[in-house]
């Protein structure tokens, strides 16, 4: 099915019409055969009942829009073809196909004549047989089937109904049947060509976002059958330092410092394959340039019932985790001497894990919130909080199997009601026996720590200039919206807002008074809308207002309504008064958009009619431009 290339990030709908004005392009040489085959024939038929001089300039008008096809097929098959010049093109075959089934049409008028039942059947013969034809060319449009089939068949069949033969009283419904036949065959053809197409341009669209997966895997990742490698992603090549063809098809041992280590981790791994378990191995790897590193290498089957199909293993380079891994050997029983000095807390815990001793530094911090603790285990303190249920649980399940634990994070709270927050590590204690004798260990305070991550986190999701979420958070919160819309059968909305004339209070006075002038817009919008609603920050000066479970239109053109009013209110900064307004963009799930990103679209073409008004006003997005 040969068609012109489209760009791979057009939605699906622009590139199911580009694909279809390309297959009509490509029908169009066949068509410009035929055609003229189908012209000459007629013609001749034509000229052996009535020798008139029409019959030639018919034929010649005819032969004109055949050879139009060769046009059509250059320029719908260009690999260039964009969706503006595609549905130009769709609009004008339209009008070439309207005038050649015109031109088909009229042939019956040219044999109109009492008695002339041969002529009259011989024309209307050969003009079904070209519509059967078209059949088959305009497959891939409904409309261009319509606009050829129609104006050809139409004449023939009110000549019969009108005046039908004396011999064949029911020709014109004869015809009229034929042509209800033709549109059930195209009906068909259409529909199961449309299916074909789009699963391809689906299933297209699918492997070039697995690729791009695969190619941007952080971790290296190699298909190998037998010995063979087959396929490798761009991670594996940086990591070996050479290109694909380096790699493709050549054994896997060539990479290995030492060749049986991978014949040797092969041969386990098919064993733990037919166990249905993933297999590690740590080895060096070489690399092109003859430089080695340490690998910890993954492999799982592609298919457990066919050890044939082959394996994937994925890898990546542990160099520094080991060496850190040896370094924190060696500062670890360096730190175990100095933990009484050093420690925030250092406690102990008996062979019943009840504490039986606390001291260090971060007594101090944390006042009389464990003056109650000895005696206790650790989940029997009161004010030992913030753990969850499932981290209790594996904390027990370490402490009852006598292993060492680390980072078991948990906070305290003083008698003002702060946070302290501990990360605690703990050892098992055996006697000369090798019996369990109890835990010690150190909790050092992190509180620091946990109050910066969450000042990273919010600034991951949030503004910084006025604190309202961002980009981020308004996605993952709008695919929730939409999500929860879904279940319970409600409405969600999307405003898109930006400030009219903003620009000019930058140049004007600077971005200082820009930014207190955004600080209180974005202040004004967030007491303009509900507390469930989000209000973020996309842009500049373009802020989104997320609307879960709005009502409907009316519900949401009263909150635009409110925001209109809000920025409408002057803006005083350093002694001058701003006044601005807004142009919004409005768009509904499920009414204008079925996901996220094309609500988003949605509300943006909207928000820009809005805009091209004159601003200052909300309008909706069109229910035509729904996904």
């Amino acid at each position: 099915m040969p068609t012109a290339p489209t760009p791979v990030d057009m939605p699906l709908d622009q590139r199911l019409l580009v694909e279809q004005v390309a297959l009509l392009g490509e029908s169009s040489r066949v068509t410009s055969v035929a055609g003229g085959v189908a012209v000459v024939v007629m013609a001749a038929t034509l000229w052996s009942f009535t020798a008139s001089p029409l019959v030639g300039v018919w034929a010649g008008l005819m032969m004109l829009l055949v050879l139009s096809h060769v046009a059509f097929h250059r320029t719908m098959c260009a690999p260039d073809l964009t969706v503006a010049r595609a549905e130009w093109l769709e609009q004008l075959y339209h009008v070439r196909n309207v005038l050649t089934g015109l031109g088909w049409g009229i042939t019956v008028f040219f044999v109109l004549r009492p008695g002339g039942l041969v002529q009259i059947g011989t024309v209307v013969l050969i003009v079904m047989t070209v519509a059967l034809a078209s059949t088959g060319t305009q497959a891939a449009n409904r409309m261009s089937f319509f606009t050829i089939v129609l104006p050809s068949l139409g004449p023939p069949i009110a000549l019969l109904l009108i005046q039908p033969p004396e011999t064949v009283p029911l020709a014109g419904g004869g015809v009229l049947g034929y042509l209800l036949l033709l549109f059930g065959l195209h009906r068909a053809f259409n529909r199961t060509l449309l299916r074909t197409l789009q699963r391809r341009l689906e299933s297209e669209a699918l492997a070039r976002e697995q690729q791009v997966i695969f190619d941007t895997a952080a971790e290296a990742i190699v298909l190998v059958k037998g010995p063979h490698i087959l396929k490798c992603n761009r991670r594996f090549l940086q990591l070996m330092g050479c290109s694909e063809a380096d790699v493709v098809g050549s054994p896997m041992w060539v990479w290995h410092q030492n060749a049986d280590d991978w014949q040797r981790h092969s041969e386990a791994a098919l064993t733990a394959m037919h166990d249905g378990r993933a297999y590690t191995y740590v080895a060096p790897l070489r690399r092109r340039d003859g430089s080695t590193f340490q690998a910890e290498m993954i492999g799982m089957p592609v298919s457990p019932e066919r050890p044939e199909a082959g394996m994937v293993w994925m890898g990546s380079d542990i160099t520094v985790r080991l060496e850190t891994e040896r370094a924190l050997r060696t500062s670890e029983e360096r730190f175990r001497r100095l933990v009484s000095m050093s420690s925030d807390l250092y406690w102990e815990q008996d062979a019943e894990l009840r504490f039986t001793h606390l001291s260090g530094a971060g007594m101090d911090r944390i006042g009389n919130a464990l003056h109650d603790c000895m005696g206790k285990r650790r989940w029997e303190v009161a004010k030992i909080e913030g753990v969850l249920p499932e981290q209790w649980q594996q904390h027990k399940s370490q402490l009852a199997a006598h292993e060492a634990f680390r980072d078991f994070v948990f906070y305290v709270s003083r008698a003002d009601g702060t946070r302290i927050w501990f990360s605690t590590s703990g050892n098992p204690i055996f006697n000369e026996n090798g019996e369990f004798a109890g835990y010690h260990g150190i909790a050092s305070d992190i509180s620091e720590r946990m109050r910066n991550a969450e000042r990273y986190r919010h600034l991951a999701y949030h503004d910084p200039l006025t604190g309202l979420p961002n980009r981020r958070l308004l996605s993952d919160r709008l695919e929730q919206a939409i999500a929860q819309a879904k279940r319970r059968e409600t409405q969600v909305g999307l405003m898109l807002l930006d400030l009219d004339d903003f620009k000019i209070i930058n140049d004007s006075d600077g971005h200082a008074v820009g930014d207190a002038v955004l600080a209180t817009i974005a202040h004004r919008l967030r007491l303009a809308v509900r507390d469930a609603d989000t209000v973020a920050r996309v842009g500049g000066d373009e802020f989104v207002v997320l609307l879960p479970e709005v009502e409907g239109p009316q519900a949401a053109e009263a909150v635009a309504t409110k925001v209109l009013e809000a920025v409408r209110e002057p803006v005083t900064s350093d002694q001058r008064d701003y006044l601005l307004g807004v142009s919004i963009g409005i768009a509904l799930y499920p009414n204008h958009a079925a996901t996220g990103e094309q609500l988003m679209q949605r509300a943006d073409a909207a928000m820009y009619r809005a805009k091209t008004l004159g601003g200052r006003s909300a309008v909706f997005a069109s229910i035509t431009n729904k996904g």
